[in-house]
């Protein structure tokens, strides 16, 4: 599977703000959001050219979910989580979905 970089844009910024908001390293943010969206590619039989040319509610629809598989990673880490969680989980989807618009 080849990473546009619009894709890349899209999981750097996400990245970033587990970095900061959730004390995990540049790798541990990787893996995390690599791994939900393999979960929901996969999940979905679809991929990321197809979330591209398919509709905004489909690409919303998909964002959301990888947003909790990702919520459901950090909750599962005692290390990772924080009692903002609710809020960083808010703001991650925000990232990923503005960068998706």
């Amino acid at each position: 599977m080849s990473v546009s970089d619009r894709q890349m844009k899209l999981i750097k910024e996400a990245a970033e703000l587990l970095i900061m908001e959730h004390r995990l390293t540049t790798d541990d943010a990787v893996i995390v959001i690599s791994s939900a969206l393999k979960k929901e590619l996969s999940a979905r039989n679809t991929s990321f050219e197809k979330l591209e040319k398919g509709s905004k509610i489909d690409r919303t629809s998909f964002i959301r979910s990888v947003v909790k598989h990702v919520q459901i990673s950090l909750e599962s880490n005692p290390y990772w989580r924080t009692q903002n969680l609710d809020k960083s989980i808010e703001n991650f989807y925000q990232v990923l979905h503005k960068q998706w618009d």
